[in-house]
């Protein structure tokens, strides 16, 4: 089972990935510096204070090649390449695993000082983890056409289909509609 920790690294990289929303207007939701900063003081993860207070326009672009990369691990074709994709992501990082004498886990601290590079490793390190942990069947992409949104599932029994409760009511909504459609009307 993840710790806190790995469980808000997951949250930080899920976020990310999804801050491209096919239904949002527009879909990049990656906007300014300001705000993205905000976001990453959400996160209690060691390191995104301080690159929340480095963040600058640059890394804005950096971060949605980040955002793109950690999607290819939820489109993957098996565990080992999603694994591969995110060792990458982390080797371009330079970050190098530190035990924690506090929490006694794992930090990945990268070699450079720039916010997306400290982003970048949080959110592989967090999909690693998962994958270690829970295994990569648990990653998913919404099944709420026409939503991409990802997600890892940490339901009991697996079973979960949708990135949230909107688009799982917006599906089970329009399921609806159509029986009510088909329905012959009663006299």
């Amino acid at each position: 089972m993840p710790t806190n920790s790995d469980a808000d690294a997951v949250g930080l990289a899920v976020g990310l990935v999804n801050t491209w929303d096919l239904l949002a207007d527009p879909p990049d939701l990656i906007r300014d510096v300001a705000q993205i900063a905000r976001w990453l003081r959400l996160h209690e993860e060691p390191g995104l204070e301080d690159a929340a207070a480095r963040l600058t326009p640059s890394d804005l672009n950096r971060l949605r090649g980040v955002r793109d990369r950690l999607r290819r691990a939820f489109e993957a074709a098996n565990e080992g390449e999603a694994v591969s994709l995110l060792n990458e992501v982390l080797l371009e990082t330079g970050a190098v695993p530190q035990l924690s004498a506090e929490t006694r886990t794992w930090e990945y601290v990268p070699a450079s000082e720039r916010a997306s590079d400290v982003v970048a490793a949080v959110g592989a390190r967090g999909l690693l983890e998962a994958i270690r942990t829970a295994g990569w069947e648990r990653f998913g992409i919404c099944a709420g056409t026409p939503c991409r949104c990802v997600y890892v599932d940490r339901s009991r029994n697996r079973s979960r289909a949708y990135c949230c409760q909107l688009c799982a009511d917006r599906v089970n909504q329009a399921a609806y509609r159509r029986r009510k459609a088909r329905a012959p009307l009663d006299a």
